[in-house]
């Protein structure tokens, strides 16, 4: 024996990599999910319409994955790089991942709202002014009319 690594243990180690690298992009756009969930309140179906969907993408992607690597043949070893990626990513980065975007957005969203009130206050004004002088316009308009 030369010592040398089959060329199928290769592949295997490098699908077991990959599906590792898998799990953990998996992980990150459930992230996506929950940061938007932290900005925009959700009630329970939409909850529940949102992660029925995340699985079906995850199972289509997950077997996209398997079909173009291992010729579409399940080996449970990917799928355990799988889980272990997510949990990787869950354990380690998630948490940090999370916090960090949703400080930002909700930053830019009050910078932002800040900035339309800002821009809006003359608007305002200006719609307050003309509303009061067309109310001053019916009342006369009125007062014509009922004379005739």
């Amino acid at each position: 024996m030369s010592g040398a690594v089959s060329e199928t243990i290769l592949q295997e180690g490098g699908l077991l990599c990959y599906s590792f690298l898998f799990g953990i992009a998996l992980m990150m756009l459930y992230d996506i999910l929950r940061i938007f969930r932290h900005i925009v309140k959700h009630r329970t179906i939409l909850l529940a319409v949102e992660d029925a969907l995340y699985w079906i993408i995850c199972g289509i992607g997950i077997f996209a994955m398997l079909y173009r690597e291992n010729d579409g043949l399940l080996r449970w070893f990917v799928l355990g790089g799988v889980a272990i990626g997510m949990l990787v990513e869950n354990g380690l980065f998630s948490p940090w991942i999370i916090r960090f975007f949703v400080k930002i957005i909700r930053f830019s969203l009050k910078v932002s709202g800040k900035v339309v009130g800002a821009a809006a206050r003359p608007g305002k004004k200006l719609f307050l002014f003309f509303r009061k002088e067309l109310k001053k316009l019916r009342k006369v308009i009125k007062i014509g009319l009922d004379k005739q």
